[in-house]
């Protein structure tokens, strides 16, 4: 009787700090949800966006996350599987004024034709009659970076966790990050 007692105490004791984590877990990722996107600046002078990462398990993810769910089952990896995803989205605006030149295109076409290359970008250009004919051609690279950042609770000095978060930047000065978000699996 006294062993079965001290058993149940045992399992309600775990099982309440289970919740009370899971709780505090979910708390968390509320907060991430509401936060608008940070923006730091790097060493090298650049903006870098910052965000918290959710901690989510398999079944929260496929419920409150469908898109990006299904993006891990079109790259043929198994939702149970996977233990991160992060998406990003970039904007790139960039105004461009070039010289137009006349040229010949097989020896009796008159057409106008214009070129531009820099770091990120390359353009070329046709203008016969009522159209014009572009190509474009864009690179740049995105760097995700995931530490521990902040403290949860500062007060608390050392004894406090420190949240995962993380760093988004482009090397392209003409895009911006208009959303990041990373999220974390947690096994059930």
């Amino acid at each position: 009787m006294l062993v079965a007692l001290i058993t149940a105490l045992v399992l309600l004791i775990r099982s309440n700090r289970e919740l009370k984590q899971d709780n505090q877990r979910l708390s968390l990722n509320m907060q991430t949800l509401s936060s608008e996107i940070s923006f730091v600046k790097t060493q090298n002078g650049t903006l870098a966006a910052q965000t918290d990462v959710l901690l989510l398990r398999t079944n929260e993810l496929k419920s409150l996350f469908p898109k990006e769910a299904k993006a891990i089952k079109d790259m043929g990896v198994k939702v149970s599987s996977a233990t991160q995803v992060s998406s990003t989205v970039i904007e790139t605006q960039k105004n461009i004024i070039t010289l137009v030149r006349d040229s010949i295109v097989s020896d009796t076409i008159h057409v106008k034709v214009f070129d531009y290359k820099d770091q990120w970008y390359q353009i070329s250009g046709i203008n016969q009659g009522d159209s014009q004919r572009l190509q474009i051609h864009s690179t740049d690279t995105l760097t995700q970076v995931v530490y521990k950042g902040e403290r949860i609770r500062p007060w608390l000095w050392i004894f406090s966790p420190r949240k995962l978060q993380q760093r988004v930047s482009v090397s392209n000065p003409n895009a911006t990050i208009k959303y990041s978000q990373f999220i974390q699996i947690q096994k059930q």
